[in-house]
């Protein structure tokens, strides 16, 4: 079948739809987002939500085209309690509901997600703009979790004003390839890096024990080196004095405290105002105990 356009219309013998358009700039206009600006419709986290934001930018899809004009906020459903999940951030084209919009697509669960498949057949035609990464048990979006597809010619691409778009899958493929080296060549750096600091650490704590057990043995030794020299100072003082109390001595002064344990008024005491002396002493009459105190002449 031929077709032709556009020409002007006599007596309404020419009359377009939407799709001879559409048809027409697709001739020339590929799909994908526009060149400029490098973030054009890119996928931010909010960074305190389970949202993220699309960034300003325009779009074409086989001929139709989308604007967003400001920051568009998307929200995306809490990681589950056990899997994790990957949710593809979508422009779609909806042949039915005759609109272009950006969408989530919701991933299925796995222990190892992927990402939902793309929808291109005749009622939508879709094209990814990231991959979102939820984790089990996420509350929030962290940007480190956002996988930007938009270089991938097969997922999305840059639009470009001929028929067939410069093909960036390549490109991308390689940067993928180099973020994916140098992500695993940091991780072994790292934990070759830990593997150094823990053995350092554990080498350092074994030579703090060792060199403490010894500063405890010498604490030890010359504390019991100094007990020693104090029972032998004591010893020797006590034979000193042994020797000065003789048979003689010990009965006097044990004389002396059985008179003071049988005296009735055992203690002496002088009144400061008077001068006068005076025997005390607690006595027991009747049952009752009293204190008594009687002047010595």
């Amino acid at each position: 079948m031929i077709r032709f356009g556009m020409f002007n219309s006599i007596n309404g013998d020419r009359k377009y739809k939407a799709e001879d358009f559409a048809q027409y700039f697709a001739t020339f206009i590929g799909n994908g987002i526009f060149v400029k600006p490098s973030d054009c419709l890119q996928i931010y986290a909010t960074g305190d939500s389970m949202s993220v934001f699309v960034r300003p930018g325009k779009a074409w899809i086989n001929g139709y085209y989308l604007i967003n004009d400001d920051n568009y906020t998307l929200p995306l459903s809490a990681g589950d309690t056990t899997l994790n999940r990957i949710d593809r951030i979508v422009i779609r084209l909806d042949f039915v509901q005759r609109k272009m919009s950006v969408e989530v697509k919701k991933g299925t669960l796995s222990a190892s997600p992927i990402a939902p498949t793309l929808k291109r057949d005749a009622d939508a035609y879709e094209l990814a703009l990231a991959d979102v990464y939820i984790a089990k048990g996420a509350l929030t979006i962290s940007q480190a979790a956002i996988t930007d597809t938009r270089l991938n010619n097969n997922l999305c691409g840059l639009m470009h004003g001929v028929v067939n778009q410069v093909d960036t899958t390549t490109i991308f493929n390689q940067y993928q390839q180099w973020f994916n080296d140098y992500s695993v060549t940091k991780a072994a750096e790292f934990l070759a890096w830990q593997t150094d600091v823990t053995t350092a650490l554990e080498n350092w704590i074994d030579a703090q024990e060792q060199g403490f057990e010894v500063w405890r043995q010498a604490e030890e030794q010359l504390y019991y080196t100094w007990l020693n020299g104090r029972k032998n100072d004591f010893d020797a003082w006590f034979e000193t004095v042994k020797d000065i109390l003789d048979t003689t001595a010990d009965g006097n002064l044990l004389n002396k405290f059985n008179d003071h344990e049988n005296a009735r008024l055992p203690h002496f005491q002088v009144d400061t105002v008077t001068g006068k002396r005076y025997a005390t002493g607690w006595v027991i009459e009747d049952g009752k105990l009293y204190f008594e105190a009687e002047e010595v002449i």
